[in-house]
Formats: structure tokens, sequence, C-alpha cells
């Protein structure tokens, strides 16, 4: 009898465990179809916003894409940072050694401002974005690197992005 007290006592263990992992397998699907239904959305100022328009050049080394987003705004009163527009260029591979781009994130259809920064091969070298303003609502950048959520550049898998402040 007592054998047989131990014998249920841990079978009742094990299959204890294997609901405790079986069990939320099961309910993942049902909560992310939960969550997806619901409308909930991951803030812009993590996203960067939706994209507005696609850019397509052509360098040495073949045709790269220019996303640009539109402007993402400041929701929260306490919120660090302020408005920014994210612009990003993909894929690395076809970018040639220095961009140097104008940029239209207003819908008037004039330049906002130019972005430059050398695009190294290395990808752990130091990115530095310029940033020259032919809009007033653009302040001008010199030797930007990861400065905050809304002034950076960074290489994010086989992109570069880049944050730039509106005012």
């Amino acid at each position: 009898m007592q054998r047989f007290k131990a014998v249920l006592g841990y079978s009742v263990a094990m299959l204890t465990i294997a609901v405790a992992v079986v069990v939320p397998l099961f309910w993942f699907g049902f909560f992310d179809r939960l969550a997806a239904s619901s409308g909930l959305r991951i803030d812009p100022i993590y996203t960067g916003g939706e994209p507005a328009q696609v850019l397509r050049r052509t360098s040495d080394r073949g045709n790269y894409d220019i996303v640009v987003y539109h402007p993402v705004a400041r929701r929260a009163p306490l919120a660090a940072g302020g408005e920014f527009v994210q612009v990003v260029w993909k894929p690395i591979s076809a970018l040639p050694a220095t961009i140097r781009e104008q940029i239209d994130f207003d819908p008037g259809g004039r330049p906002g401002f130019i972005a430059a920064f050398d695009c190294p091969r290395d990808d752990h070298a130091t990115l530095r974005l310029d940033v020259t303003p032919l809009s007033q609502r653009v302040p001008a950048l010199k030797s930007v690197g990861r400065d905050g959520m809304t002034r950076l550049i960074a290489r994010v898998n086989d992109t570069i992005v880049i944050r730039v402040p509106l005012r």
C-alpha cells in the first residue's frame, strides 16, 4: 500500500508538470488572436510609425530602398522626446559608401532635410548622422549617434534606421 501511494503521488506530480507545460502552449494562440482582434497596436514611438513612401535608388552595388515614415508625434504629456520622422535604408549590401539624400516627409512635396552618413561595411563600426535642414520643422544635427529615441542612427539587421527630431 505504501508503494502504491508513492507511485500514485509521483504520477500525479508528473501529470501536473506535463499539464503546466502543455496548457500555456494551447492558450498562447487564443490570447494572440484575442489581442489581434482587440485593435491593440505597438506605440509608434517604438515602431517608427507607418510607412508613407518607398523610394527606389540605384548604386554601384545594386538597388536599394529608402522607406520614409509618417512623422510620429508625442502622445503622452510626460513622455520623453518629441515629434520625429523615421527613415530606413535597405539592404545595407546595396548602399553606396556615402549616403547623402534629400528626404521629403511632408505632403507638400518639398524636401524637409538632407541626411548624410557614411555606410561602412564593418557591422560594428560607429555610425554618425549629419542633418541639414531644408525646412523650419527640422533642427540641424551634427554627428548624431544613438542619442535617444528621437535622435539616432542605428544598424538594425540589414537596414540603417535614422530618426530625426521635428519642431
